[in-house]
């Protein structure tokens, strides 16, 4: 199943099937500095509940103000996934790896191009 990174909420993992699909098609592929660094602002713009109030109770369903924070953090949180996949094809290059290759297989798990 494609996972269009535009309209998902959920990238916890994303970092990690990147790392493994390079990985697969160039062993010797290793992350850079740069991609942790987007990895770690995809993280703080995704975490809204430091915004939550103290004490405050998130019922099974969020409260409307609790969804709003969520939605809030969303477009920057997409932004940053969006620019690891990039940022990962862009290295992958360097590091001599065939970017086509690379493009078919995530192409074929998301969809991150407007």
């Amino acid at each position: 199943m494609q996972k269009d990174i535009f309209k998902e909420d959920y990238f916890g993992t994303l970092m990690c099937i990147l790392v493994d699909e390079s990985r697969r098609i160039l062993p010797t592929f290793t992350p850079t500095a740069e991609q942790h660094k987007i990895q770690s602002e995809m993280c703080k713009a995704g975490t809204w509940i430091d915004k939550v109030p103290l004490g405050s109770i998130i019922h099974t369903v969020p409260q409307k103000p609790y969804k709003k924070l969520e939605e809030d953090s969303l477009p920057k949180y997409r932004r940053l996934a969006a620019d690891l996949i990039e940022n990962f094809i862009n290295t992958f290059k360097l590091q001599g790896g065939d970017t086509k290759q690379l493009q078919e297989k995530i192409g074929s798990m998301y969809i991150w191009k407007k």
